[in-house]
């Protein structure tokens, strides 16, 4: 027998209790079969070990009725109409059992989430690498699915926040603990404070933990827990009378227009001067912008006005003079990727309407794929960055 390299300490790590279930040996010593049957090399080693843990978890999910997989394809669906991003379902897909394509999304997050810690590249979906690891993976799995042993801690876990203890334990592990999310959460999980976890969205879809409960349960009693389902802060009426002053003069000034594109500063003070009645002077038009090349101005009622500066050439807004395809087809995909190179509300605009149609891997590859799947790509890279305010 192969020597262990998974042990049940690591297994626990991603699990909501520090004492051992009776089916916890079983479930790690699946985890080890697959570590001895991952061939993804190039992923770090650290990576294999916990993408053939995720993967045991993921088989755990579905027997125990935990509910992490499912909550996340039907929002998924949802949103998009479809299961999951980039792999096409047939009628042969089973939404509560196990499927090759699931694995090979969770291989495929996996390894993205390591490449932007590490290598800071895009991991192509369609790597022939995952699919073939995703073969050996389901097979696998499909032999364990018949003899898994249930988990029953985790069967209906989020049916109940239970105490306040339990339910700050529950929503711990949901913040980034579990094969779902953990990947997400990695670089920044040290940095966050216990109440910032409200107000962080996590996972896949960057969901925030009110809107994950409200998918794994119909229970009230979450509603109970403070923090958890609080609004949005109440911005001060002195505020949003000038955000409103300055939207109106920002459309009667463009006849209309909530979005501009201006070449240069000298045009971006010219605007801020005759269009936003700003004043005159350099404490009140921007000339720390004097450095980029172009701006963008877009407008909303309640939050006034948003800048973007040096992606007016990414952008085929028939509006824009300064759209180049050619440098959009190299860069656009940044928009998508690179936090706060976009503003979310312009991001979340050119999105839906079709704006960043030269958007493709950083390869030059995969346009239709970028395209179809744009909005779950800034969800996942984002995250905070294009679901937050």
């Amino acid at each position: 027998m192969n020597k262990l390299q998974i042990y049940t300490n690591d297994w626990l790590k991603i699990h909501p209790y520090t004492a051992v279930q009776p089916s916890d040996s079983y479930f790690v010593n699946l985890s080890n079969e697959l570590y001895g049957a991952c061939t993804l090399t190039t992923l770090p080693d650290i990576f294999r070990k916990k993408l053939s843990m995720y993967i045991a978890a993921y088989l755990e999910d579905q027997i125990s009725e935990l509910g992490l997989w499912q909550s996340f394809t039907a929002e998924h669906k949802r949103l998009y109409g479809k299961y999951l991003p980039f792999y096409p379902t047939n009628s042969n897909y089973v939404a509560d059992e196990i499927n090759e394509e699931d694995i090979r999304f969770i291989i495929w997050n996996t390894w993205q989430k390591a490449a932007s810690l590490h290598e800071k590249t895009y991991i192509n979906p369609n790597e022939h690498a995952i699919e073939e690891q995703a073969g050996i993976f389901y097979g696998i799995l499909e032999e364990a699915y018949e003899n898994a042993p249930e988990n029953e801690s985790l069967n209906h876990y989020f049916d109940h926040p239970g105490t306040a203890v339990e339910a700050d334990r529950k929503l711990t592990w949901l913040f980034g603990d579990n094969y779902l999310t953990e990947p997400s959460m990695l670089p920044y999980i040290e940095q966050i404070a216990p109440n910032d976890r409200f107000i962080v969205p996590v996972g896949p879809l960057a969901l925030f933990l009110h809107e994950w409960i409200s998918l794994l349960t119909t229970s009230d009693a979450w509603k109970q827990i403070n923090g958890l389902f609080t609004g949005n802060p109440e911005i001060p009426q002195e505020i949003q009378d000038k955000n409103r002053e300055i939207y109106r003069n920002f459309i009667e000034g463009t006849n209309g227009k909530r979005i501009v594109y201006l070449n240069g500063y000298t045009e971006l003070r010219r605007f801020l001067v005759n269009v936003l009645k700003w004043q005159d002077d350099d404490n009140h038009t921007l000339p720390q912008m004097k450095e980029y090349k172009n701006f963008i101005l877009m407008t909303e009622p309640e939050k006034g006005v948003l800048l973007a500066k040096d992606i007016c050439e990414y952008i085929a807004d028939r509006e824009n003079p300064l759209y180049d395809s050619e440098k959009a087809q190299a860069n656009a995909f940044r928009m998508l990727t690179e936090e706060m190179l976009c503003p979310p509300d312009l991001l979340i605009h050119c999105i839906n309407n079709k704006l960043i149609p030269d958007a493709q891997l950083p390869d030059g590859t995969e346009k239709e794929l970028v395209q179809q799947n744009a909005d779950f790509i800034a969800r996942h890279s984002l995250l905070y960055y294009y679901r937050g305010d």
